[in-house]
């Protein structure tokens, strides 16, 4: 019988998408934050227990829906290990699933698709060399999240001798950090993130990304015409 899934659910409290900060405030960041979250949490819940790993200070209030949490003062790696060797000293009742919080554009065909996959890992990579989403169906297996994780997470399983899975998806694969990654969310997103976006005034810019290789200037992506109602921006 299938083992049931366990969806873990990491997120940073404190200085949330700092590489925004181009074309957002602090406080706008932890908006659009929680935002992306609650997108994954609504995509992800259908599929099991889900569980937000989060520092502590984080409470249901912020998130905005009743989601278990669980606080730790480890960093990512160390505390995703934490989660996944307690699982292993219960006998390992769960398969685990861990899906970043940001990944705005995430659908639930994306998670059938790795839910779908065979192999002792399924790991979803992100742009640039991260991993966007693991499938962990061995509990020997432990996370490699510092610097480029996906070849990490590939190099690990094959040191431990386990079948792996790549499940590779544009969804899936696309978590929003850079200030381009929000064009994005404003032509592919279908969630709370697009229409906080769109509140704000962001559009896409008819200008694109053309010019060639080098330096993506944010303007040339998208445009912001404030809404009457808001702030000025500085």
């Amino acid at each position: 019988m299938q083992r049931p899934i366990r969806i873990v659910v990491p997120f940073k409290l404190d200085n949330a998408k700092s590489r925004l900060a181009p074309v957002l405030k602090p406080a706008e960041r932890r908006l659009l934050a929680f935002a992306m979250l609650r997108d994954v949490l609504g995509i992800v819940s259908d599929f099991g227990r889900v569980t937000i790993l989060s520092r502590p200070g984080l409470d249901n209030t912020d998130v905005g829906c009743n989601i278990e949490i669980r606080e730790s003062e480890l960093d990512l790696n160390d505390a995703l290990n934490e989660f996944i060797a307690d699982e292993a000293s219960r006998g390992w009742p769960s398969n685990i699933l861990i899906v970043m919080a940001d990944l705005a554009l995430l659908t639930q065909k994306d998670v059938a698709g790795i839910l779908s996959c065979l192999g002792d890992v399924v790991i979803c990579p992100g742009r640039g060399g991260g991993t966007n989403m693991i499938l962990i169906m061995a509990p020997e297996f432990r996370t490699c999240y510092h610097g480029l994780s996906f070849p990490k997470h590939l190099d690990y399983v094959q040191q431990a001798d386990l079948d792996v899975c790549v499940f590779e998806s544009f969804r899936a694969g696309s978590d929003i950090d850079c200030p381009e990654d929000l064009v994005e969310v404003l032509l592919h997103g279908q969630g709370e993130t697009r229409a906080l976006l769109e509140g704000w005034g962001f559009s896409v810019s008819k200008k694109g990304r053309g010019g060639g290789i080098g330096k993506i200037n944010p303007s040339d992506l998208f445009e912001h015409a404030a809404p009457p109602d808001s702030r000025t921006r500085s």
